[in-house]
């Protein structure tokens, strides 16, 4: 499998494999072992991660990670990003939909860079590279929905001078990532998952939110380098 393959489910069984192998992307690991439900297989070697703390997970078991110390970061694609619009469109000025515009993911993809670069190379000891190598672990994202909690903070769909908005949170988002060897391009584990923003209440403007969404990158991220750090027994 490559990292532009099309993916769908095959086969079934139970693998365990030590924290080692997978660990760093997956749940924390109390028991040392993850299982693996051979009979949920993608390509015939990516099989589902039926212990792991995000939505969903694919892994070969057969990778040894420790072998990466450098991250080739692919940027953030948001070509096909859905976005589930708002419980209060209807009532915002002439009911415009929640749109993504060309401005907005440049900002969410620089957001997503930001993150991680500052979680993977500059409070973790991982290389951001450009280029393959055998050392070079290549990590592609794209992000599949965003689910904002109010209309868009713009003139097109907030009132001029309409009062204050407050939310619980900014909203939500969802992710798929798949992580790669940078020289084969082969898919070494997919994972997908969401997270919410900060859930307190709060002003809702497009500081606020773009906030959460760093938070929520920075999360990923955060996860991303923790578990590479225990595949290098960090």
């Amino acid at each position: 499998m490559r990292l532009t393959d099309t993916h769908t489910c095959t086969r079934s069984h139970t693998l365990t494999l030590t924290c080692l192998l997978v660990g760093f992307l997956l749940s924390a690991c109390s028991t040392g072992q993850f299982e693996f439900d051979e009979d949920d297989a993608i390509d015939g070697n990516l099989y589902r991660v039926t212990n792991a703390s995000v939505g969903l997970a694919y892994a070969n078991p057969d990778v040894d990670f420790s072998r990466y110390t450098k991250i080739m970061l692919n940027d953030l694609d948001t070509s096909k990003t859905v976005v589930k619009q708002p419980r209060n469109t209807s009532s915002t000025v002439g009911n415009q939909p929640f749109e993504l515009t060309a401005q907005n993911r440049e900002s969410l993809a620089t957001a997503y860079r930001e993150m991680f670069e500052k979680e993977l190379a500059e409070t973790g000891d991982y290389e951001i590279v450009d280029a393959p190598g055998p050392d070079v672990l290549r990590i592609a994202a794209a992000l599949t929905e965003i689910a904002p909690t109010a209309a868009k903070d713009d003139n097109r769909s907030r009132p001029t001078g309409r009062s204050r908005v407050y939310t619980e949170g900014a909203g939500a988002m969802a992710i798929t990532f798949a992580f790669g060897d940078s020289e084969t391009d082969t898919v070494l584990a997919i994972v997908k998952d969401s997270r919410e923003g900060t859930p307190m209440w709060g002003l809702n403007n497009a500081v606020t939110n773009m906030r959460d969404v760093r938070i929520i990158f920075g999360r990923w991220a955060r996860m991303v380098r923790a578990r590479l750090d225990i595949a290098h027994g960090y």
